[in-house]
Parts: C-alpha cells; structure tokens; sequence
C-alpha cells in the first residue's frame, strides 16, 4: 500500500534563503509517516502490545528545492520488511511533478517493557506489514 500525504508549505517551514529547511523535509516526511501508520491501522497495535518502531538510519536525498506556497505530495510505502528490521520508502513531488526528495528509512522494533531491545518483527504486525509491502517502491499517485 503507498499512502499520500498533501501538505502546504508555510512560511515558517522555509529557511533565509527561502526554500524550505532539511529539518523541516524531516518533520513533513515524519508527518507522512504517522499517516501512514494510522492509515494501516498500526497504532492500535503497537500500543497494545507495548512496541515501538525506531528509526535506525536514514537517507534523505534532495533534489529540488520547495519554496513557500508551494503543495507538496509525499507518497509513503513499506519497501522491504526482514525479520528484524525493514524499510520506508517515501517521494516528494512538487505540485509541478517534479521529484524534490528521495528518501530510505531502516528501522527496527523495539519492547518498551524490556530496556527498548530490539525484537523480531512477527505475530500480528508482521501480517500486517505483509499485507501492505509494496517491494516497487513508493510512486506519484495523482
């Protein structure tokens, strides 16, 4: 499944040189992020079952910059899922189509009841991830 999230660029979201600042791109791609777990009806689950999902590494490639009022469409997908650990995909389009960031973030499972060791991904989450695995890759949906 790849989930699309629109979001409208702020002045505050843009930096003195007047395009959007990376942490900004950070926090809107976090944003999408959240969406797409609420969407795929992860949350409930994790806190169920007292876990968490932790970023371990991210790539964050830029490739155009944003600027204020500008819309913005980030398109969010599982692309690999191992045992232990596995991957999100995310696109941000321009509202003109072109690509401005390309990212990759690897993550793992942690237990809150247990220091936040990692753990295997499996039982219900892991069905779940199954099911929404989109090993193409995220994409423009317009």
């Amino acid at each position: 499944m790849i989930h699309q999230a629109n979001f409208q660029i702020r002045t505050f979201h843009c930096d003195a040189f007047g395009h959007v600042n990376n942490s900004r791109h950070t926090e809107l791609l976090e944003e999408s992020r959240w969406q797409y777990a609420e969407a795929i009806q992860l949350l409930p689950m994790l806190k169920r079952l007292d876990v968490g999902f932790i970023i371990m590494d991210m790539r964050v490639r830029f490739r155009a910059p944003v600027f204020e009022g500008e819309t913005v469409q980030v398109a969010t997908c599982l692309k690999t899922l191992g045992s232990t650990s596995g991957e999100v995909e995310q696109l941000m389009y321009k509202s003109d189509g072109s690509l401005a960031i390309k990212s990759l973030f690897h993550f793992i499972l942690i237990d809150r009841n247990n220091d936040n060791a990692s753990v295997a991904i499996d039982g219900e989450i892991r069905k779940l991830l199954i099911d929404v695995l989109e090993p193409s890759g995220a994409k423009q949906l317009n």
